[in-house]
């Protein structure tokens, strides 16, 4: 009889749960579409709205940033040349 008791509230458990996700997923896909800026597209993302990588030319640019700024030097200090 106890076990019985324990299928039947792990059910319960399981039925709720499951609706309650489904609730979750159907509130999270209404997102409010980007402004229109212009004509100007959000270039940080593909296609599909995935995250872009950076390309070469802004690793250069935050390359060059860091020796003027001093924070590589900082960085080899901390880490020992790592």
């Amino acid at each position: 009889m106890k076990t019985l008791r324990i299928v039947v509230a792990c059910a319960a458990t399981l039925v709720v749960g499951h609706a309650w996700a489904q609730e979750q997923a159907a509130t999270m896909e209404t997102a409010q579409p980007a402004q229109d800026v212009g004509g100007v597209t959000d270039m940080s993302r593909s296609d599909a709205g995935a995250p872009k990588g950076i390309t070469r030319q802004q690793v250069y640019q935050d390359l060059l940033h860091s020796q003027q700024s001093g924070e590589k030097a900082r960085l080899q200090d901390l880490y020992h040349g790592q």
